[in-house]
């Protein structure tokens, strides 16, 4: 409600009130009551008046009084630097700010927030959808000049070959290659079975035949025994056969456990040592590593292989077709579980805001004061006005409106006390 325009009513009613009081005691003069009536609404519309011109002063010259009147504008800097002390030193004083800051907790709060955003889900949704933003900036041929530099120069370091060896080894004796082992058995398998194998074993055959083949291992003697059998002379049946018989052999080292396939575990762990031992060697693998690094670029490669990721991680997924936040969520997730529980490192956060906050009110505390001043004295007179009564004016208002009405009861008193009290009291004297 605007009680400006409130006020204003009721000191135009008290007005009315007043003068048609007026033309009553004037039309009337001896009617009972007249007197009454008019003592009040004159008492009242004086209030009033008073109270308008009390309030207006404050921010304004009220019908172009100029002496103490406008208070505010003519008092600006004075209040303005009062508010600003007031504020800087008491409200905001740098002690009060410090106590917050020392019981305030960032790790409970952020936590809070992410699980009700959901958790996991929610940081691999945003965790995506930022490396989606960031790709789209990315560029390739620089990035990939960049990225092969920083590999030419990771794999030009000298030693790199005992480590490969190392790692390899350990890797042979974790049985970790046996994935690889297994997959490259099956690939195996897979070209065994088809025609062109059976033709290689037709010319390697037709090879064998030219030649006495002497005693040897047990594939020797298996082609041997296929000759035997055939008399030398249908090759095609004997391909076929040694066909059949390496699928069979393929399929045995399948098996985990299959002997040849211990036996060449040994004998991979044994050439390894002895190359990890061996100078010459060690040598002979850097200076293989080094003529492959200066004979090959691998920038063509790395854009390619950057294109494809650029592409995916925009369309939220990796250049595997897996959806980019779920591969994400997995492993978020055992990170976000493990860092809910780490109360050392929340401390830690803790602190860290808290000394920074601390520091930051140490240096800047004396900007809340000053922006506060800026604030004010940016801020025109009429401006500053309406900024003050935008705050207290219904307040203020209600004084007008107040002093209407207490003036009306001030007046009935006065009226009754003077008429029925101090007169009387005053012809009882003069009789006396």
């Amino acid at each position: 409600m605007d009680y400006h325009r409130k006020a204003n009513r009721v000191l135009g009613s008290v007005f009315i009130v007043f003068l048609i009081a007026a033309g009553l005691r004037f039309t009337y003069p001896t009617a009972p009551g007249i007197h009454f009536f008019l003592f009040v609404s004159e008492a009242a519309l004086v209030g009033g008046l008073a109270d308008w011109f009390a309030v207006t002063a404050l921010f304004r010259k009220p019908l172009g009084w100029p002496y103490h009147t406008a208070l505010i504008p003519r008092n600006r800097e004075k209040m303005v630097e009062a508010i600003v002390i007031m504020v800087q030193n008491e409200l905001l004083s740098e002690n009060l700010l410090r106590q917050k800051i020392q019981g305030f907790r960032l790790s409970p709060w952020l936590i809070s927030k992410v699980e009700k955003s959901g958790g996991p889900a929610f940081l691999a949704e945003k965790l995506g959808t930022a490396l989606g933003k960031e790709c789209q900036n990315l560029k390739i041929p620089e990035s990939a000049a960049v990225l092969e530099s920083m590999i030419r120069n990771k794999l030009m370091d000298s030693g790199l070959a005992k480590l490969f060896l190392a790692k390899l080894r350990i890797m042979v004796e974790k049985d970790e290659l046996d994935p690889l082992l297994k997959e490259g058995i099956d690939k195996g398998i897979d070209l065994a079975t088809t025609p062109r194998a059976k033709e290689l074993l037709i010319q390697v055959l037709g090879q064998i035949q030219e030649k006495q083949i002497g005693n040897g291992g047990k594939l020797q003697k298996t082609i041997l025994g296929l000759f035997q059998v055939t008399d030398g002379i249908n090759l095609d049946e004997a391909a076929e056969d040694l066909q059949i018989e390496l699928i069979l052999h393929l399929r045995e080292l399948q098996a985990p456990y299959h002997p040849v396939r211990g036996q060449l575990k040994e004998l991979i762990l044994e050439k390894l040592q002895s190359w990890e031992r061996d100078p010459d060697a060690l040598n002979t693998l850097e200076s293989w590593k080094n003529t492959l690094l200066a004979e090959t670029t691998l920038q063509p490669f790395l854009e390619s292989l950057l294109e494809q990721v650029q592409v995916s991680l925009q369309a939220g997924r990796l250049p595997s077709g897996q959806a980019l936040d779920h591969v994400l969520e997995p492993m978020l997730a055992a990170w976000w579980s493990a860092l809910k529980e780490d109360t050392h490192f929340h401390a830690l956060v803790d602190q860290f805001v808290q000394d920074v906050l601390a520091q930051a009110l140490q240096s800047e505390h004396a900007v809340i004061g000053q922006t506060v001043r800026d604030t004010l004295e940016s801020l025109s007179n009429e401006e500053l006005n309406h900024f003050i009564e935008d705050k207290a004016g219904n307040d203020l208002q209600w004084i007008r409106i107040n002093g209407s009405l207490v003036g009306g009861i001030v007046g009935g008193l006065l009226f009754v006390i003077l008429n029925y009290g101090y007169s009387p009291l005053l012809e009882l004297i003069k009789l006396h």
